[in-house]
């Protein structure tokens, strides 16, 4: 079992960067989370009931006797749940908040906001699929989560998400650059994206209006490192037409061994589908193909690989969630109790991250 909050001098340190008792009173009956205080006296003792059964890794049992042995609260495992259940979006709101109020505080971080996007799936206790999609945005800079949104297994990844911030780049892979319409909208938003794309995921036109012949321009690229072009992109085939927009479409090389690797991906996840392999995309695989809204002149090809190629930081941030905090370890099976416990560890994990950066930014 995980460590829980259990000291007094611990909970207040935490209790501090969630906000004053008073608002958590507020904010928990405007809520609907806080009604009765027979066995609950306030908001702050839901609160860390919720934070001992999520990130403090206890069962509900475990948690009520946690908190009878605490002094905390004098309750069952049934009404535990009864009391999570109904904090659910509470728990929610408190999260937001944090990265809110985080927002508000970030310095200056250079010329342009960078705001990475991606998304994980959860599943609940023995299911075979993805019950539970998070979405979140990500500040490389700072190093910290700036948006996040808790859906369905069955909710699409999206590009435009998350409400457009101006002058913001938004970075996404590939996943994200295969809904034309969502690039669509932030290319006529307030700000820029780079987003990686698959040679046939979109429909690819020239600047005439016809079929753009992606091939001919990834082979006329030959031995260069990168190479750029301008395309027009229209809606899918099968849908209601669109006046295309334009986009800048960038190739850049790939080292051979990463070609080899990506090869070996293509052939072996089209070998567990049954399907065959065209060799058109095995040779399109020497190329990242990265499409992007932002000015050539200030931004040349290599720059914008060298922005897409801060993803990773993403991915790690999503590796630390899953390994130290467990978000990948769902103990719910109930929708609403799932959803406060993904909160309360999501809500930790903001925390942890505040205690961090402040770390690193103070002096040794």
């Amino acid at each position: 079992m995980k460590r829980a909050f259990s000291l007094d001098d611990d909970w207040s340190r935490v209790l501090a960067r969630i906000g004053k008792p008073a608002d958590l009173n507020a904010s928990a009956r405007n809520a609907g989370a806080l009604i009765r205080r027979r066995e609950v006296r306030d908001a702050a003792t839901l609160l860390r009931l919720g934070l001992g059964y999520g990130p403090g890794g206890m069962s509900l049992r475990e948690a009520a006797a946690w908190a009878q042995i605490q002094g905390i609260a004098e309750l069952s495992d049934v009404a535990l749940l009864k009391r999570l259940r109904r904090s659910a979006d509470w728990f929610g709101m408190l999260a937001g908040q944090a990265l809110a109020d985080r927002a508000g505080a970030r310095s200056d971080m250079g010329e342009r906001m960078l705001r990475l996007v991606d998304g994980t799936t959860i599943s609940a206790p023995g299911s075979r699929s993805a019950d539970w999609r998070l979405h979140m945005g990500y500040d490389p800079r700072a190093r910290r989560f700036t948006a996040f949104e808790l859906t369905d297994g069955k909710e699409a990844e999206r590009l435009d998400r998350f409400e457009p911030v101006a002058n913001e780049i938004r970075i996404a892979d590939r996943g994200f650059g295969a809904r034309p319409e969502c690039i669509r909208s932030l290319a006529q938003g307030v700000g820029d994206y780079v987003v990686r794309v698959h040679w046939r995921g979109l429909r690819w036109l020239d600047p005439a209006g016809g079929r753009f012949d992606m091939m001919g321009f990834l082979r006329g690229l030959g031995d260069r490192e990168s190479g750029e072009t301008t395309v027009m992109v229209g809606r899918g085939w099968n849908r209601e037409p669109w006046t295309p927009f334009p986009a800048r479409l960038i190739a850049v090389q790939l080292p051979p061994d990463k070609v080899q690797s990506s090869k070996a991906r293509i052939l072996n996840d089209n070998r567990r589908k049954g399907r065959v392999v065209q060799p058109k995309t095995l040779e399109a695989a020497n190329h990242v193909l990265l499409l992007t809204s932002l000015d050539p002149d200030e931004y040349p090809a290599e720059r914008v690989g060298a922005l897409y190629r801060l993803r990773w930081q993403v991915e790690l941030a999503f590796k630390r969630l899953k390994s130290l905090l467990h978000l990948d370890a769902l103990r719910a099976k109930d929708p609403e109790l799932a959803r406060a416990w993904i909160f309360t560890n999501l809500l930790a994990a903001f925390i942890i991250d505040d205690m961090v950066q402040h770390t690193l930014d103070s002096p040794p």
